[in-house]
């Protein structure tokens, strides 16, 4: 399987800056180039400008002669696949299998625009990544060298992508390498649940060890200051009648967006090491289709719920389960944090078209406390997780119902 890792491009001289900035420029031009020839052919013909008629007008071009080849190459592939896209789109318009208003024709970019070189054929010495040029242009300027990370020292890369943000303020780098899937020979019988939170984060029971949650707290904070930060931001820039986002918005946005991502990387990675500690091979993750966006528990919380991106954490769960062979389910959680997991109450399905009101046989009696019909106090997010558990079927849940550790599982906090 193939890996990501990102990483901001530091320690560059100014030449060198210069020379990077100055290449996404000319990529932007020739993208704009290949864009225009496909886009006037469909115009006058109706018709698709194959990949390699692209290539044969614009391959004596001045832009495509002072990029790479294959950096060229690949943005002529980036643009023959949009199309592709489109037209695609447009048959099954034709069939009535999508909506004809939805699609629209790949434009250009900015004028004084950049855009992503990709290195398909990577080629290092000593560790160190030589931006390639073409022949014309390396007589003219210096190397621009980039140091590989340490971890992907001995890995086979197959591609490099540098990307200009904030229009080319400063590059993020991305690694795309390959990595030897570990297939642990894990107990397919001993599942983990997953509900997800705010205060916590993630709250796992399972039937083989003892429950816990991961704290949340902290990534709620992280998007507090983030969002007392922006909102004094923004009415200086109310007041200065400013409409477009302002450098520091956009520093303070960076900021926050990698402590985040690095709190959740965390998160899954403990995750993951308590399923393989715990000879666990399959883990479950309550989620709803569109729960952020439809999320109403609030409005402190609306926001906390909204600002905290949980897809990035699915995503992450998934590809360490594919890496380690831990299988993986996603499964609908509505009705999971009302229904009493030890009365056994029938778990429905939500239907916005068809709503209807249920009554279960447990209640939150308080904050964090879920009480069954019979009075015993449990964990109310643990209830949640056994009923995802539950509804999700992969497991015979028996043994959990006399477990201790449910009402006051241990809490993990992420450093």
């Amino acid at each position: 399987m193939y890996l990501t890792l990102k990483q901001q491009v530091k320690h560059l001289s100014k030449e060198e800056f210069k020379i990077l900035k100055y290449l996404c420029h000319i990529a932007k031009n020739l993208k704009n180039q290949a864009i225009y020839n496909v886009r006037q052919y469909y115009f006058q013909n109706k018709k698709y400008l194959s990949y390699n008629e692209n290539y044969k007008m614009l391959k004596n071009s001045e832009n495509y002669k002072k990029l790479n080849s294959n950096m060229a190459q690949q943005i002529l592939k980036e643009v023959d696949g949009s199309f592709k896209s489109f037209f695609g789109l447009l048959k099954l318009a034709k069939n009535g299998q999508y909506d004809n208003k939805k699609i629209k024709l790949p434009n250009y970019l900015a004028k004084d625009g950049f855009t992503t070189l990709v290195i398909g054929f990577v080629i290092l010495k000593d560790d160190i990544l030589i931006v390639p040029y073409s022949n014309s242009f390396k007589k003219t300027h210096q190397e621009v060298k980039i140091k590989l990370p340490p971890v992907l020292k001995d890995k086979k890369i197959k591609e490099i992508r540098i990307i200009p943000k904030q229009h080319s303020r400063y590059f993020e780098i991305q690694y795309i390498y390959k990595v030897e899937e570990v297939q642990r020979e894990l107990n397919k019988n001993n599942v983990l649940g997953i509900d997800l939170g705010i205060d916590n984060l993630c709250t796992c029971v399972t039937n083989a060890g003892a429950s816990f949650i991961i704290d949340g707290r902290k990534l709620k904070s992280i998007n507090q200051y983030y969002n007392k930060t922006n909102a004094k931001l923004q009415s200086i820039k109310d007041k200065q009648k400013i409409k477009r986002t302002t450098l520091r918005q956009k520093k303070i946005t960076r900021k926050r967006n990698n402590r985040i991502n690095n709190y959740l990387s965390k998160a899954a990675r403990i995750i993951i090491n308590h399923c393989l500690n715990n000879d666990i091979g399959k883990l479950v993750l309550g989620c709803n289709e569109d729960f952020q966006r439809n999320s109403n528990i609030g409005s402190i919380n609306n926001q906390n719920f909204v600002n905290i991106p949980y897809g990035k954490l699915r995503d992450k769960l998934i590809y360490l389960c594919k890496l380690y062979g831990i299988e993986f389910k996603l499964q609908e959680e509505s009705y999971t944090s009302k229904a009493s997991f030890f009365d056994g109450d029938e778990i429905p399905i939500y239907d916005k078209e068809n709503q209807k009101e249920y009554i279960f046989s447990g209640k939150r009696i308080k904050r964090g406390l879920y009480q069954t019909s019979a009075g015993k106090l449990i964990n109310a997010d643990c209830n949640g997780a056994l009923n995802i558990l539950r509804k999700s079927k992969v497991v015979d849940l028996n043994v959990l119902y006399n477990r201790g550790e449910l009402n006051t599982p241990k809490r993990i906090r992420v450093v």
